[in-house]
């Protein structure tokens, strides 16, 4: 994982755009104390020693380095309260908690509670822990750790590379105003591209994993696939258009809104392309961060069947049989 510095929009549409609550629990958060924090960053481990590199960066040091996932493993699990919210557990029946699959954030994070029950070791050099470089993430610092195991029913996930919030509670905007289920990870597309497969039906509330098993679409039903870009800063982000004039566009399903630009400030978007999907007269929200590309929410996604091959280098989209 690459420590991506990542851009204040993400966070700012996290907070004016993302998911509805369910019960109007606001999630506080408690940030640790100095003390606090000492007491848990006392021992560190270098990223050599989790397979990761380490570079120089910002005066400090930083890491690249992904999780290992085990090969042929799939999982099929319900998605909760139809967010892209799952269940995860540890090495031990008794590590439970709730995962959502934010696509649209380039970083995976973990609360600082659920990390020390994950028994999470946190990475440095000589006694030096590697920081977040990003911003907008309130005002609480955050490290890079390691995760040893995660489970996703019988997928399993081994070193898993995360950033941790310095406040014990709640993951802040990183669980996207998501409240109930509790959200303990948010796994971002760093973690999520290295699956071969991730195919997710918000109509049916279900989803599927697979770490090396290729999809080949349903051709009487596909609709379109859209080519997956690299843009620093971003998650999962494909190809797209709007009035026919192409524009990358990230896909957010944690989003509860259909759509979102910074360039123009209407009701509704006369015509949207995802690679050759056309959705016409979309309702639009507006953010007001200059330069933001746009979003694709749930609410727009809902209709098909979507599915991220990150190898291939594609998102398909299908209509369901029954249409």
């Amino acid at each position: 994982m690459k420590a991506y510095a990542i851009l204040s929009l993400i966070f700012t549409t996290a907070l004016l755009s993302g998911c509805s609550t369910k019960d109007g629990n606001i999630g506080a958060e408690k940030y640790m104390t100095e003390r606090e924090q000492k007491a848990a960053l006392a021992k560190v481990k270098t990223p050599q020693y989790f397979g990761f590199d380490a570079y120089p960066a910002e005066g400090g040091i930083a890491f690249r380095g992904q999780a290992r996932l085990h090969p042929n493993h799939q999982a099929t699990m319900d998605l909760i309260d139809g967010y892209p919210v799952i269940k995860i557990r540890g090495k031990s029946k008794r590590l439970k908690g709730h995962a959502l699959l934010d696509f649209s954030s380039p970083t995976t994070w973990m609360e600082f509670d659920k990390a020390q029950e994950f028994d999470v070791t946190f990475m440095g050099m000589n006694d030096d822990v590697i920081p977040y470089r990003g911003r907008n993430i309130g005002d609480v610092n955050a490290y890079a750790g390691v995760i040893g195991q995660i489970r996703i029913d019988n997928l399993f996930m081994e070193n898993i590379p995360v950033y941790v919030r310095m406040s014990h509670g709640a993951l802040g905007p990183m669980a996207r105003n998501i409240y109930d289920p509790h959200v303990d990870v948010s796994f971002g597309f760093d973690l999520l591209s290295q699956f071969e497969t991730i195919q997710i039906s918000l109509r049916n509330q279900s989803m599927t994993l697979s770490s090396s098993h290729p999809y080949i679409p349903h051709e009487d039903l596909l609709m379109s696939k859209a080519r997956i870009q690299i843009v620093p800063g971003y998650g999962l982000t494909v190809d797209g258009s709007i009035y026919g004039l192409k524009i990358p566009v990230v896909l957010d399903l944690a989003g509860d809104f259909h759509f979102t630009r910074s360039d123009k400030n209407v009701a509704f978007t006369k015509q949207v392309g995802l690679g050759d999907l056309i959705y016409r007269k979309v309702p639009t929200q507006f953010l007001n961060i200059p330069g933001a590309l746009p979003r694709a929410g749930r609410k727009m996604l809902e209709p098909y069947l979507i599915t991220i091959c990150p190898q291939q280098g594609f998102v398909y989209f299908e209509r369901y049989p029954e249409d």
